[in-house]
């Protein structure tokens, strides 16, 4: 028995290094794969105008026949290291039994004894052939454990939890206590996070969003705008500083901003191949009367009834059957009908035209009761602005209302100028 799992041990050893080789080629070939199928979806316009459909097929068939070959080995040495644990459990089985068969010819192995030996026999040989193909699995394992290291960029996988199993319930903390109270006011104060590659970022921001206020971050590309909102919103953990709900301090950001809090619209909203009304709800249970308002607000109501099939259009993947106005406008509804006391938009409007654009502040600014923290730097934001923020690499240059900031900030008068001779985005 000894020899024999010496010998299983020794094969998944001595396989190791292969167990590895096909198991990394297989997880790069088929994430080339996912790559090409992703770059694919995003440029499709680009691939239209090119005329380049059949080149990239032929790339995609390509990459599909590497990953192919690459799973074919992957799985073909794992079945054939399967094989032979199983081959050398049921020899060494053969062994035993043949040296058994003589201790009962001559009497000293009794049939009772036979039948016990031959129970036990078979559990622990299969135990052994579990371990080695065990040892051969970690092997395949370990290479997903390193990509996944390396997507995290070496933050642990796993981390300590402390479970108080047998002590009464933590105290409710203020920032939890304060959860379900309508917004009266959020403040951050000396807000500052950098990211590690580029030390670009927002260092020492401090703003005060009252109910119904409209308040518009503008700056030049780089000087930290999304950083601000994403920091504030605990997607990016902030370094310094501190965050208040009413006046009372959020001790997690990322869990407490969320709806009916808040939503949020990102700079490139995204979208899943799917109906355009569940891009709109994304699992959200309202009804059609909810839904309506939020349309019309976003100024996506004349879209819709264009579309052949309306709300329940298949928008393709990433949404490549709109346009990017309407990608925009149906990532405001998606917000607006989670009906959050605090709107956060980063750069709704930059491939609206004009008239669209108007419409659609309008719209949002309508209704007084909903606190709005937007990033632009289009007039028809700014005109509308209760509050204005200028960054400048990542530091607040000045703030105050338009006319004040005209009169009194360089790069406010900058940014406005620059708006003048800015073509608006093609699509709406």
């Amino acid at each position: 028995m000894e020899n024999h799992q010496r010998a299983t041990s020794l094969l998944a050893y001595v396989g190791r290094e292969r167990i590895t080789k096909y198991r990394t080629a297989s997880r790069e070939a088929g994430a080339e794969v996912t790559g090409a199928l992703g770059e694919m979806f995003g440029a499709v316009q680009a691939v239209k105008v090119a005329a380049a459909e059949g080149r990239i097929m032929a790339h995609l068939a390509a990459l599909n026949a590497r990953r192919r070959k690459a799973a074919l080995h992957d799985l073909l040495f794992t079945q054939v290291m399967t094989a032979c644990f199983s081959g050398i459990a049921g020899l060494g089985q053969g062994l035993i039994l043949l040296v058994a068969a003589q201790s009962m010819r001559s009497g000293a192995f009794t049939v009772g004894n036979f039948a016990l030996f031959a129970f036990n026999l078979v559990i622990i040989t299969q135990l052994v052939a579990f371990g080695s193909s065990f040892l051969a699995r970690a092997r395949q394992l370990g290479v997903s454990q390193e990509r996944l290291e390396t997507l995290l960029a070496g933050a642990p996988l796993t981390a300590a939890l402390s479970l108080a199993l047998d002590s009464g319930l933590p105290a409710m903390t203020p920032a939890l206590a304060c959860a379900d109270e309508a917004l009266a006011s959020v403040s951050a104060r000396d807000l500052t996070y950098r990211y590690p590659d580029s030390g670009r970022g927002v260092e020492g921001v401090s703003l005060c969003l009252e109910r119904g206020s409209f308040t518009v971050v503008a700056g030049r590309i780089g000087a930290g705008k999304t950083a601000l909102l994403r920091t504030l919103l605990g997607l990016l953990p902030k370094e310094h500083g501190d965050i208040r709900w009413n006046d009372v301090l959020v001790d997690d950001p990322g869990t407490f901003f969320v709806p009916p809090r808040s939503a949020y619209t990102p700079q490139v909203p995204r979208l899943f191949s799917d109906a355009l009304k569940e891009n709109i709800l994304l699992g959200l249970a309202v009804g059609d009367d909810a839904l309506a308002p939020a349309v019309r607000q976003a100024v996506l109501e004349d879209d819709v009834q264009q579309l052949a099939r309306g709300l329940n259009t298949l928008v393709g993947p990433r949404g490549v059957k709109l346009s990017g106005g309407q990608i925009q406008r149906v990532a405001a509804a998606r917000m607006l009908v989670r009906d959050a006391d605090l709107m956060v938009v980063d750069d709704l409007s930059s491939a609206l035209d004009v008239e669209t654009e108007r419409l659609l502040w309008e719209r949002l600014s309508a209704d007084g009761q909903k606190t709005y923290l937007v990033v632009s730097h289009r007039r028809a934001a700014l005109q509308r602005a209760d509050h204005i923020i200028v960054l400048k690499d990542g530091k607040t240059e000045a703030e105050g209302s338009l006319a004040c900031l005209l009169e009194t900030c360089d790069e406010m008068r900058q940014l406005w100028g620059g708006e003048l001779c800015a073509k608006p985005a093609a699509a709406s």
